[in-house]
């Protein structure tokens, strides 16, 4: 996060993401801040010590609280969110200010913990200098992501499987890390080669290249079961792209989709890609008693 020059003289205190790490800024913090200090907190959890600043949590995690599936993540992962999940509940005071990016979290949040918030969206500013031009190609969907689990990959890989089925192969371009999401991208790989999928996955990308790479796409897909935010849905709709969504309240708070689908159907989403790419789907047509008898029969004589 860049401090804008109007804040220049502010303190921005970056951490490592390591317990120790944090630990050490958290002795520092209650140590330096003083009565007439604000304390912004950027990742979700709040001081871990008391002390004599104003502060605000910037929550971004939606598995900061409420009940969730972990079976997913890894074991390290699951003790982690543990640990912060905890973090978060028991050091947040009522003197601190909560701030969440939709009206869907901060609903959410009250139910969850009681805890009152205001609703302040969060956008970086996008790029006004010239974007990476190392893409040259040009793709049907892209789905910019990490691969943790609520991204929902594997349905969006079974929906293009679906689609290759009835000979459908649109392009799609995906920012899996290569790095640390070994089984997803080992599975993308597998199906890409086992049914001719048209799949690019470019790993993780610095800011100009994720332009360059929305720009060089015809629409956003989103299957995404959990979000904030669901910050490439503001980018893709501030560079024109239509999009394609998980029909959930996180999506609508802040974008219009042109097209919607149950997220956890593979299915649905085949079918919304095709709604979009305007492929006419063929339904089965009902008939009477006598021609089902008959077509029946015809099996039986043969």
């Amino acid at each position: 996060m860049e401090i804008p020059n109007s804040h220049a003289g502010h303190l921005l205190k970056m951490v490592a993401p390591s317990l120790l790490a944090r630990l050490k800024a958290e002795f520092w913090l209650r140590s330096q801040v003083q009565a007439d200090d604000t304390v912004l907190c950027f990742g979700n959890l709040p001081p871990l010590f008391p002390n004599k600043g104003k502060v605000t949590v910037f929550l971004q995690n939606r598995y900061m609280f409420g009940s969730h599936n972990f079976s997913g993540f890894s074991l390290g992962a699951r003790l982690r969110l543990a640990l912060e999940r905890c973090w978060f509940r028991w050091c947040m005071r009522s003197s601190y200010q909560i701030v969440v990016q939709s009206q869907t979290m901060q609903q959410e949040l009250r139910q969850a913990l009681g805890f009152e918030s205001r609703v302040l969206p969060f956008l970086p500013a996008m790029q006004t200098q010239a974007s990476d031009n190392s893409i040259d190609q040009t793709f049907d969907f892209v789905y910019v992501s990490s691969a943790e689990p609520h991204k929902n990959h594997r349905a969006l890989i079974q929906a293009w499987v679906q689609l290759a089925a009835k000979g459908i192969r649109p392009s799609l371009a995906l920012t899996v890390d290569h790095n640390s999401a070994f089984t997803i991208v080992a599975e993308i790989e597998q199906h890409k080669q086992l049914h001719q999928l048209a799949i690019h996955n470019f790993g993780t990308l610095p800011p100009g290249q994720v332009q360059a790479l929305y720009k060089n796409s015809k629409a956003l897909i989103f299957p995404s079961k959990l979000e904030s935010y669901g910050l490439p849905l503001l980018e893709a709709r501030q560079l024109g792209l239509p999009i394609l969504a998980s029909e959930l309240d996180y999506v609508r708070d802040v974008v219009q989709p042109e097209q919607t689908f149950d997220p956890n159907s593979p299915t649905s989403i085949a079918r919304a890609v095709m709604r979009h790419l305007a492929i006419k789907t063929e339904a089965v047509v009902p008939v009477d008693a006598a021609i089902f008898l008959a077509e029946i029969q015809k099996r039986g004589a043969a």
